[in-house]
């Protein structure tokens, strides 16, 4: 057998070199993660664009059941939107488009304050025409407009209520 003569020091000398440039490479990739890392974290810190996925984050307004004091189905109608609250989630596009279509139908409310039949329609046609909501502001605009329905509808009920129990009183 033949034993070939093996240079120690030439070995140690690659293994070393070897490993330096390994450690080196290795250095230089935690640097880049370092430098990744760091720069995730600042872009993290700066508000993110909500989308109309993030709705589900906004607590939408409920109808109020104390309204206060009302004679007509205008006053009640001024009343639930007047008490509308956004809880204390506050997405400014969504509360944004939410009060255009409160204040907008508002408006039309106290115009025809004798009929607000004609306001029932006319929010209901603008509700069935609506299409897909791509922003936060469509999203709560619609959502506005569904409050609105819910209010012109609870607002008769409760005039309904109120005459109801005038007549049995009276009886």
């Amino acid at each position: 057998m033949a034993q070939q003569k093996i240079d120690m020091f030439k070995l140690v000398e690659e293994v070393e070199k070897q490993r330096s440039v390994d450690l080196d490479e290795i250095f230089n990739d935690l640097d880049l993660v370092k430098n990744a890392k760091s720069e995730e974290t600042e872009t993290r810190t700066e508000p993110k664009a909500r989308k109309a996925e993030d709705v589900n984050l906004v607590s939408k307004p409920i109808i109020p059941n104390n309204i206060g004091a009302y004679d007509t189905r205008f006053e009640a109608f001024k009343g639930i939107i007047e008490h509308v609250s956004y809880g204390t989630d506050n997405v400014n596009s969504y509360v944004e488009g939410h009060r255009t279509a409160l204040e907008k139908y508002y408006r039309d409310a106290y115009n025809n304050s004798k009929d607000l039949y004609v306001i029932e329609a006319r929010v209901n046609d603008e509700i069935n025409k609506s299409g897909a909501h791509s922003g936060l502001y469509e999203k709560g605009y619609y959502d506005g407009l569904v409050y609105v329905m819910k209010a012109l509808k609870r607002s008769k009920e409760l005039l309904m209520a109120k005459i109801d129990s005038k007549i049995k009183a009276a009886l």
